[in-house]
C-alpha cells in the first residue's frame, strides 16, 4: 500500500478549493474534500491502490469518530459534547453513539484491520471476546461481507457465499 500524506493543493495547481487542503492516495490521486482529482496517466495498479486507500481512510473514520466521541464523553468538564458533534459533523445522533459504542466494544489492540468497522458492528452482540475475534479472523480469511457476518451472528453456521457476477464477461467473485 502506498503512503497517504496531506498536502496543500499548491503542489496541484488544477486543484482548487475552499479548504486548499488534500490527502495524496497514490502519486496520481488526490483527496479534496470534494472529490478525487486523478492523473491522466494513471496506472491500473495505482487506481487500484487509491481504491484500497479510500477504503481504509472510510474504515478508519468510523473509529476514529467513535474514539473521539468515546473520549469526549469520558470528559465530564466539556459539557454538551454530543450536540456539538452533531452540529460539526452533520451526522445523526445514532449514527454518533453507534460509533462510540463499537470504538467502545473493541479497544484498538482487538480491532482487526483485515474486515471493516461495518464486520466489527456485525460482530459486536457477541459476548465473549474470544469467540467475537474468532468471526471476525474467519470474515477476513474467508472473505465474508458484513451481511455475512450479520448471518453468522444470527445462527447460520455457515453464511451463503455471496458471488457478483460480470454481466460483460461472466466473471464471479
Amino acid at each position: 500500500m502506498t503512503d497517504i500524506s496531506l498536502l496543500r493543493h499548491a503542489l496541484m495547481p488544477k486543484v482548487t478549493d475552499s479548504t486548499g487542503v488534500a490527502l495524496r492516495l497514490t502519486s496520481c490521486i488526490l483527496m479534496t474534500p470534494t472529490g478525487a482529482v486523478i492523473s491522466e496517466d494513471i496506472t491500473i495498479d495505482e487506481f487500484c491502490d487509491g481504491l484500497k486507500n479510500c477504503q481504509s481512510i472510510a474504515n478508519s473514520s468510523m473509529w476514529t469518530l467513535g474514539d473521539l466521541l468515546a473520549y469526549g464523553d469520558s470528559r465530564g468538564d466539556w459539557g454538551e459534547m454530543y450536540t456539538q458533534a452533531l452540529d460539526l459533523t452533520q451526522k445523526s445522533y445514532s449514527t454518533l453513539t453507534q460509533a462510540m459504542h463499537i470504538s467502545k466494544q473493541y479497544p484498538i489492540e482487538e480491532r482487526n484491520a483485515d474486515v471493516s468497522w461495518s464486520h466489527h458492528r456485525e460482530a459486536a452482540p457477541i459476548k465473549n471476546r474470544d469467540e467475537r475475534q474468532s468471526v471476525l479472523r474467519q470474515a477476513a480469511d474467508e472473505g465474508w461481507t458484513r451481511e455475512q457476518v450479520r448471518e453468522h451472528v444470527k445462527g447460520s453456521s455457515t453464511p451463503a457465499k455471496k458471488v457478483t457476477t460480470c454481466p460483460q464477461c461472466g466473471h464471479e467473485w
